[in-house]
């Protein structure tokens, strides 16, 4: 996906679906010279009536002295019926436009959030993201939904009543423009004012939104820890913030209506005194009416507009600006998603299955990962070890391409995994994160990661959970399978959680299991039994990569790989580093004192 700048954005805003824009523009005419003509031949209705000399000076090839009373009635009414059929006609192809372009943004930005990875999106609270998809792509939509229709109603009236009152009724150009003008320039200060106003109103509830989303998916936490007062005062406080702010924006917002609401009046004394100064005696009923009216209902509705559709492009430009920040993140090593991509075959290797060589990755100024070299062999269990913050978690992500690292070799099942489209190397794994991931549907869904399954596989299903040591006829999963499992499983424990994330695993079957610290919430006579059915067992045909603090697993499995600061300090069986390794003897030395 091509970056997009905001500049760039707006330009859509015009050239998709171009043909469209082209037609509201042209009803936006239409409605405008009809909307002129309409009080026009209402003049020379009433002139009629009233045998009053016309004064009308026709810019048209056509005599409409000529015409009847009554016809002349009729033409205005149907010229004003046509301005208004046509005014609505660009308000609905507005509306159905936005819908069109908010569906493409909206798809767009998904995907490109989709494909980001997490060292790319690192900073960014998810309220962020939200706001996006909730608030800006609505907002920037807006110049379609409401900018353009307003702005053809605006400038099409402002360009024709000017010159059909300094035409038709010889009032001076200067003290026309220069009242339209001036009314204009106000306006645009005050919705300059009020777009400030809206960027600020977006940027505190995004800011709101990412702390209320974390203090709901943390609560149980802040609670078990007594931080709850001290993080609900934060959420307050931006609150407070974000209510101050919506005053102001309501108090400008209330001036710019009153301003609008009390032009027309002094519009219609500025008319009626320039009518009177400039034509005298020669001012007629019919003139007073067709002034009044193009001056009191036809230029009321674009001034009135006026400040609104200012405020509408300032802040659709800063939702535009807001988008392009998204559309312009790009990973370091980018890659195509592909929409269609075949199922890999995998194949059985007879002894290599993975090898990595020289994996580097850097963070900003940061050097995480320095030069890691490893294989993994068919079957085999390999254990990752080291201090928080030597980069185990990191390794694993990296292997799944979710981290720009850098691989001078990365064959995996014969290919190279540099290559391969980012869909089909993921197919290679099975990942545990450290929380497993749950959610919020029932036990069955969560195991199948599938919504709305049937019960068709629910025997596999029961097989998986079995071997993943929960029982839920005694684990308070009363409904079985159906029971209802809450939002991030907040009615499940940690090592509930952690074991139907294993059972997952076990469901589909791909060649290698990453495993993050995925014991670290059960008991140990758990982990034992965990690693007798699963890690040790049904998955014993698989490759396994093991990140884990615990000791009691490091004699089960087949090698070590010793982390310190990112980078490998050894490699080998449990008895080889504690009897060769002399960090490792320290680093197990740290770990068991901690365990006691």
């Amino acid at each position: 996906m091509r970056k997009k700048t905001a500049l760039s954005l707006l330009l859509e805003v015009f050239t998709v679906r171009w043909p469209m824009r082209l037609i509201m523009l042209l009803l936006a005419g239409v409605a405008a010279v009809m909307g002129l003509l309409g009080p026009l031949l209402q003049k020379e209705f009433v002139d009629q009536v009233l045998s009053s000399p016309s004064t009308f000076q026709s810019i048209l090839p056509l005599d409409f002295q000529s015409f009847s009373p009554l016809s002349l009635l009729i033409g205005a009414f149907i010229c004003l019926l046509i301005s208004l059929v046509c005014s609505q006609l660009v308000n609905f192809l507005g509306a159905r436009e936005a819908v069109i372009v908010q569906k493409k943004w909206a798809q767009e930005l998904y995907l490109k959030i989709l494909d980001l990875r997490t060292d790319t999106l690192e900073g960014r609270p998810v309220g962020e993201l939200v706001s996006v998809y909730a608030t800006d792509v609505p907002s920037a939509t807006v110049l379609l939904e409401q900018s353009i229709p307003q702005g053809a109603g605006i400038i099409f009236p402002l360009l024709v009543a000017p010159l059909a009152i300094i035409t038709i009724f010889q009032i001076p150009w200067f003290p026309t423009y220069s009242l339209i003008l001036g009314i204009s320039a106000l306006n645009f200060f005050l919705a300059y004012r009020q777009s400030r106003f809206f960027f600020q109103f977006k940027k505190l509830a995004a800011d709101r939104i990412s702390l209320v989303s974390e203090w709901i998916q943390n609560i149980r936490y802040l609670r078990i820890l007594s931080w709850v007062p001290a993080f609900e005062k934060k959420i307050f406080s931006v609150r407070e913030n974000e209510t101050a702010n919506r005053i102001r924006m309501l108090t400008n917002g209330q001036t710019m209506n009153g301003i609008a609401s009390s032009v027309t009046f002094f519009l219609n004394l500025a008319a009626i005194g320039a009518l009177v100064y400039y034509q005298g005696d020669h001012v007629t009923p019919g003139s007073l009416l067709a002034l009044l009216w193009i001056v009191g209902v036809f230029l009321t509705r674009p001034f009135r507009m006026m400040p609104w559709f200012f405020t509408f492009i300032f802040d659709a430009w800063t939702s535009l600006r807001r988008m392009s920040d998204v559309y312009l993140l790009e990973n370091s090593e980018p890659y195509k998603r592909h929409k269609n991509f075949d199922k890999m075959n995998f194949r059985r290797p007879e002894h290599l299955l993975m090898k990595v060589q020289n994996l580097n990755l850097h963070i900003g100024q940061h050097h995480i990962l320095k030069n890691i070299n490893f294989e993994l062999r068919e079957k085999e269990l390999l254990a990752v070890v080291g201090e928080v913050g030597s980069g185990k978690s990191l390794l694993l992500l990296s292997l799944l391409g979710e981290t720009g690292a850098t691989f001078d070799q990365y064959q995996i099942d014969g290919n190279d995994g540099r290559t391969i489209h980012l869909d089909q190397l993921r197919q290679y794994f099975t990942y545990v994160p450290q929380e497993g991931f749950i959610m919020s549907a029932s036990l069955r869904e969560n195991v199948a990661f599938e919504y709305d399954i049937g019960q068709e596989s629910d025997n596999a299903i029961r097989t998986s959970l079995r071997r993943a040591q929960l029982d839920y006829s005694q684990e308070r999963l009363t409904q079985g399978l159906d029971t209802l499992i809450g939002e991030r499983g907040v009615n499940l424990s940690g090592g509930q959680k952690q074991r139907v994330s294993l059972a997952r695993v076990d469901f589909f079957p791909a060649p290698i299991v990453l495993l993050d610290d995925s014991l670290s919430a059960v008991d140990v006579d758990t982990e034992n039994k965990l690693i007798e059915s699963l890690i040790d067992g049904a998955w014993r045909e698989r490759g396994r990569i093991l990140v884990t603090h615990r000791l009691t697993v490091l004699d089960k499995v087949d090698r070590i790989i010793f982390l310190d600061q990112g980078e490998i300090k050894g490699i080998g069986t449990y008895q080889e580093l504690l009897g060769s390794n002399s960090q490792f003897r320290e680093y197990a030395a740290s770990v068991a004192r901690n365990d006691q």
